[in-house]
């Protein structure tokens, strides 16, 4: 019963912020959040980097090698759940040719030239294009500019998080020298170079 409601919570959280989603739809979700992270960070038994000997003088001198359960305050959770909440509430290629006035294929097209000039995560056939690149029915200004300096590798949450976290070194004085993220900092029309030099250097 408690396990129903806490997915009873957490779906009406999900909604509460625009992402409508049903729970059969979001487990292969979070299930392809967790493939694709680094499986390194964490290793699911600390004996794969020891030898036998070795893990036997460290439990008898009283370390524990069993490996940690993860709870809800470990980053490595919390990227998840980010990852999960980012590609369900992404565009698909139709939805944002759709917005932008233009045919799939050039959506497409935008995605896959190199380098990028749309931000999009491809798993399998599917493109998930996330919605912080839109302002209303077209591109944030100088957004595509700035993904073609991004390095592919950047996992997801990682460019969601600097396009959107208030930066020190983004701060006009025009606007009291209040920090603006990478994303607003482009949608007031402010120049572009800065960002994109930022974005080279991920």
């Amino acid at each position: 019963m408690a396990r129903v409601a806490s997915q009873a919570s957490t779906f009406a959280f999900l909604h509460s912020h625009g992402i409508e989603v049903a729970p059969e739809a979001l487990d292969p979700l979070v299930k392809e959040a967790v493939a694709r992270l680094q499986r390194t960070l964490y290793r699911q038994d600390p004996r794969e980097d020891l030898t036998a000997r070795e893990a036997e003088i460290l439990e008898r001198g009283g370390f524990s090698l069993e490996p940690d359960a993860l709870d809800e305050d470990d980053p490595l959770v919390q990227t998840v759940a980010e990852y999960a909440a980012l590609l369900k509430s992404s565009l698909s290629t139709v939805e944002a040719a759709r917005k932008l006035g233009v045919d799939p294929s050039r959506i497409r097209q935008r995605l896959t030239t190199t380098p990028p000039t749309l931000y999009g995560i491809r798993i399998g056939t599917s493109w998930f294009i996330p919605e912080l690149q839109f302002d209303g029915g077209e591109l944030v200004r100088g957004f595509g500019e700035v993904v073609s300096c991004l390095d592919p590798a950047l996992h997801p949450v990682a460019v969601f998080r600097w396009f959107t976290t208030p930066n020190a070194d983004l701060a006009p004085e025009a606007l009291g020298g209040r920090n603006l993220s990478p994303r607003d900092w482009l949608r007031m029309g402010l120049p572009v170079e800065p960002i994109s030099e930022m974005a080279s250097n991920l």
